[in-house]
């Protein structure tokens, strides 16, 4: 008999970086409301370069990036806490969150947990997998409703270089139209997200949204790669590769971002960790991974941030390489320095 060690949990570690994301994402909310507030588009201002150190300025601020900050944390540690959950139940070892801090837009890179033991089924691998998405997209929903029903037209606010302009997912377009189904005057009702100006807790839904797709994403071990091997491990190389192209097409044709995803899934291989393959997956597994297809497409975006195409991008370089090597031919003359005076004698 094999006697499996519990896992040890570093808890000072988990509290730590909890603490650090909780205080970076109050920071950057605080300013987001703030903006918000007086209609100013978000970082627009010079402080936005030291949101950090604007917030924590006057601490009494960081209570205006408290809806930003509960909404994010709640909609990240909910999808964590979604494989954690399945993973205690199931006999597998995994780590609590590690919550990542980080001085991004949004306060942090998200959230991971680590798996410490081998996953004994398909079954549980699929549940494993798709436990966390559910969870994350279940929370975000309510967060996207009622965020958008404080959200307001843009009006003559002008976006600027501090902040992104930002893509909707098909999930932001479907609670419009129920809005506008159901007679709800709100702006999201009868404007287009590019028209809209987004609450600061309507960004921590789209956050949310945009990390669902992400880790859905039919490839090597992301949660969508786990559940294309949970219904079939012999498809699981051959999808993965054809993600990574699917993401080189969208790095073309609608945002250059992609191509770092396509090389990060290259570079993490299609390779999956073994799992026995009998038995296979029941009536209801099956259908449970149907959902993932599903919160994908409502929560996928060609282009999640207004940006340059690959073609652009490369165009771009070009272009600075050109005046480069002009500049390197034909350097511009160095205003030449006077002799200096003597003064003369009397």
């Amino acid at each position: 008999m094999v006697t499996v060690q519990p896992l040890r949990q570093r808890y000072w570690l988990h509290i730590l970086l909890f603490l650090a994301t909780l205080l970076s994402t109050l920071c950057v909310g605080a300013k987001l409301q703030d903006d918000f507030d007086h209609n100013v588009w978000p970082f627009a201002t010079d402080e936005h370069s030291l949101v950090w150190g604007w917030a924590l300025a006057d601490w009494h601020r960081l209570w205006l990036g408290v809806p930003f900050a509960a909404c994010l944390l709640g909609i990240l540690m909910a999808h964590e806490l979604g494989h954690y959950v399945v993973c205690r139940r199931r006999g597998v070892q995994a780590t609590l969150p590690f919550f990542i801090p980080f001085p991004s837009l949004i306060g942090t890179l998200g959230a991971v947990i680590r798996l410490r033991s081998p996953i004994h089924s398909r079954k549980d691998l699929l549940d494993i997998g798709i436990a966390g998405p559910i969870a994350g997209f279940v929370v975000a929903v309510p967060i996207l409703v009622v965020s958008l029903l404080h959200s307001k037209p843009l009006g003559t606010i002008s976006p600027t270089e501090g902040w992104p302009i930002l893509g909707a997912p098909l999930i932001f377009k479907v609670v419009g139209w129920a809005f506008s189904a159901l007679g709800i005057d709100a702006a999201a009702a009868h404007l287009s997200s590019t028209q809209l100006y987004l609450a600061p807790t309507a960004v921590a839904a789209w956050v949310g949204m945009l990390a669902t797709a992400l880790n859905l994403l039919p490839a090597g071990q992301l949660d969508g790669g786990h559940i294309v091997y949970a219904v079939n491990p012999r498809a699981h190389r051959l999808v993965s590769q054809l993600c990574v192209l699917a993401l080189l097409v969208l790095s073309w044709n609608f945002w250059v971002g992609w191509m770092t995803w396509a090389i990060i899934l290259r570079v993490m291989g299609n390779r999956h960790p073994a799992v026995p393959l009998q038995p296979g997956l029941g009536r209801r597994s099956r259908m449970l991974a149907a959902t993932a297809p599903l919160m994908l497409a409502l929560t996928m975006m060609t282009a999640p941030i207004a940006g340059k195409t690959l073609p652009q991008a490369f165009q771009d370089i070009k272009n600075a390489y050109q005046e480069w090597r002009q500049e390197r031919a034909h350097p511009s003359p160095q205003p030449q320095s006077s002799p200096p005076t003597t003064p003369s004698k009397q």
